[in-house]
């Protein structure tokens, strides 16, 4: 429902032409995602009732590349009603050259590069290097999705699951990274995102550099920025977003390999970043969900090896009990 809502509102802008670039990617994206089209095509019929097809000039945003600006509409019929002239033009935009337009030949428009996306399967890493030269570690389990080539003032990228981003410097072009409604803007930097989709919060861990990291809500947009060592942190059940200090920030170097560091962590957390890691269900013994994990686990290696370690260290057992493992002292 929030989903729909966040769709309407950004139609909206779209067709007064009141659209930032961040605000029309989403909407794109929105688009996209959308399991049925019901929803857009009541928007569309509503625009559509109201709709002098006249096309309009000096409406396409600055940021569009020169061959979004080029599109050309056929002339028709008028059909006179008094609607104002910005919104019927950018809905003709919308309805005259139907949905498909929308879910192609748009998101071509605003990125004519191709789009490419790369997932990682469980126990699975992928390095990867974009055109502008930005790389990223993906993590098991994690999907990103990205243009063959950046084109227009920023660089967008979507991510669903854990990455970590080196960010090549470019000033003029912000770096960002969608996750649900949480965006990440940067300019160049080192930081890690966790933005699984399973779990209750999103988690943006800067190494270096600077980053401002945005909450969309119903009510508007709530922002924090973060220097090295600091971590946000979103509530996606609350809606809520904070920032707090994070010393062990360059632990994500090497974690982002695989080697996951751990100096007096929550049995409880490790286990977290199992179920993660590994896509397995781990059930902990009451009794050990106060005590505390000292060592380095690698993440590349079976379940069953990172098991049979981190039970030696904490003097434990594990078994397993139909579809999940057990942790028992």
């Amino acid at each position: 429902m929030e989903e729909k809502e966040e769709l309407k509102r950004l139609y909206q802008l779209y067709l007064t032409n009141q659209c930032t670039a961040e605000e029309l990617q989403r909407f794109f994206v929105l688009i996209d995602n959308n399991e049925d089209d019901e929803t857009i095509l009541e928007l569309m019929s509503a625009s559509w009732d109201q709709t002098q097809r006249v096309p309009e000039t000096g409406l396409i945003p600055d940021f569009l590349p020169k061959e979004a600006k080029e599109i050309q509409l056929s002339p028709t019929r008028r059909i006179r009603y008094g609607f104002r002239p910005v919104a019927a033009a950018a809905a003709i935009l919308l309805i005259c050259t139907g949905l498909f337009f929308f879910r192609s030949t748009v998101w071509d428009a605003i990125s004519p590069a191709h789009q490419l996306q790369s997932f990682s399967a469980q126990a699975q890493r992928k390095q990867l290097e974009l055109s502008d030269g930005t790389k990223v570690w993906l993590s098991p389990n994690s999907t990103l999705k990205y243009p063959e080539k950046f084109v227009g003032n920023s660089r967008m990228i979507a991510l669903e699951g854990e990455a970590f981003f080196e960010v090549a410097q470019d000033a003029n072009h912000p770096f960002i990274i969608q996750s649900g409604q949480v965006s990440t803007r940067v300019l160049g930097t080192s930081f890690n995102i966790s933005a699984y989709s399973q779990t209750p919060d999103i988690s943006v861990t800067l190494v270096t550099g600077k980053v401002a990291v945005a909450l969309q809500k119903e009510n508007g947009i709530t922002e924090e920025t973060i220097v090295a060592n600091q971590q946000v942190t979103i509530n996606k059940a609350e809606g809520k977003i904070s920032k707090a200090n994070f010393p062990n920030a360059s632990d994500y170097l090497n974690r982002r390999l695989g080697h996951f560091d751990y100096k007096g962590t929550a049995l409880a957390e490790v286990v977290k970043d199992l179920e993660l890691q590994y896509q397995i269900k781990i059930q902990l013994s009451p009794d050990l969900n106060k005590s505390l994990f000292y060592g380095n686990l690698d993440m590349t290696k079976s379940s069953t090896q990172t098991l049979n370690k981190l039970c030696t260290v904490m003097e434990a057992n594990w078994k397993k009990d139909g579809g999940q493992y057990v942790i028992l002292k």
